[in-house]
């Protein structure tokens, strides 16, 4: 039942089917957060992957079309690369310069 200081919401929400409550996994929020860090980073490298596989049949094709979307798509797998290289290292040198313990 709901107190002064409300419902905590982590009692109700459970994980799958009879699961353990979602409090009980996540002890903080920031925890729930790196998963879904560490989720996205694994999704847009599995993307950039793609995209780079992709490039290599545009340019396979030998067309002047082809070779000019192969291009534009290694840059915008690359940029999206660079970005996400970036990202780690800039939370990584933030981790190192306040001490705190972040995990990615």
């Amino acid at each position: 039942m709901p107190d002064e200081k409300g419902v905590n919401l982590g009692d109700f929400f459970t994980l799958g089917i009879g699961g353990a409550k979602v409090s009980d996994a996540f002890a903080t929020p920031a925890s729930l957060v790196n998963l879904f860090v560490s989720t996205a980073m694994i999704a847009g490298g599995f993307f950039v992957f793609i995209l780079i596989i992709y490039a290599g049949f545009q340019f396979i094709k030998n067309t002047e079309k082809g070779k000019e979307e192969a291009k534009q798509i290694m840059t915008i797998a690359m940029t999206g690369l660079i970005v996400m290289f970036s990202a780690y290292w800039i939370v990584q040198i933030v981790q190192i310069v306040t001490g705190t313990n972040i995990k990615i």
